[in-house]
Order: structure tokens, then sequence, then C-alpha cells
């Protein structure tokens, strides 16, 4: 689509977010889950008192879309470097390294410190990456052109 990697990254990132988001919510109106994604990134900024309001949302969904167009830069980056063989794979794959790495990892103690999350609610969050997973597979075989020569 553009020839720019780092657009296309940026693009294919935040639309593979929007079906994580998607997954993510129809699961929390099924009641798999208490919150939404959005909640749980802003966890990292604002205390818990604050975690339910509008301002959480809007503070965690543009914490997410930024750190999420940076996340399919990155995966552009390898999909160049080591081709689109296997890509439904490599998608997948990555998208459960950043649920263990970011989620797990990074959000893993304010999450539980300040909305504690059953198991359910963190089944939603594997789930949500899988689908991710797909979406960085999916986005990146329609949009993104490895270059000729």
């Amino acid at each position: 689509m553009f020839k720019d990697r780092i657009m296309t990254g940026a693009l294919i990132g935040i639309l593979a977010d929007i079906i994580k988001l998607t997954a993510n919510y129809i699961m929390y109106q099924l009641n798999f889950t208490k919150v939404v994604f959005w909640q749980i990134v802003a966890t990292r900024f604002l205390d818990r008192e604050y975690l339910f309001m509008p301002v959480a949302y809007f503070i965690g969904g543009v914490a997410d879309l930024v750190v999420t167009a940076v996340l399919g830069v990155v995966f552009v980056i390898i999909i160049y470097f080591s081709g689109k063989d296997y890509l439904w794979i490599k998608g997948i794959g990555y998208a459960m390294f950043l649920w263990v790495g970011l989620f797990g990892t990074v959000l893993g103690a304010s999450v539980q410190e300040k909305i504690p999350q059953g198991p359910s609610a963190i089944m939603v969050t594997i789930v949500a990456h899988f689908v991710y997973g797909l979406g960085f597979a999916l986005f990146t075989r329609h949009l993104y052109k490895e270059e000729k020569g």
C-alpha cells in the first residue's frame, strides 16, 4: 500500500489492534472479563480509583494505539528480513510473545494490584492476542508488498 515500511507497519499494527480490541469487547459483553484493554493499559498511568472513569479509556487508548503502531512497524521489519513464508505462524507467534512480554511482564504487576484478574479474564487476553496475531498476518499479507531487487 505505502512504499514506506514505517507507515505500512503502523497501519498494520493499528488494524490488527482493532481486531484484538473487538475480540476483547465481545468477550467483555459476554461477561468473561470485567474490563477492556484500554483500562488494563491505563493501569500503568492511573491510580485504581480512576480506572473506571472515561479518562482511563482515553489515556489507555492513546497509549495502546501508539504502542501497537510501533509493534506493527517492528513486525513489518521482521517480515522484511524473514519473508512472508509461514506468515500466519509468525503473526500468532509474535502476538503471543507480546502477550507474555508486554502484558505478562510489563503490565502484569500493575494490573493485578489495581484490577485483579481471574482465570477467565486472563483467558480473554490470551484469545485476544491470538486474534491480534491473525490480524498482523492478515493485514501484512494484504498491505505489505516486498520490494523487488
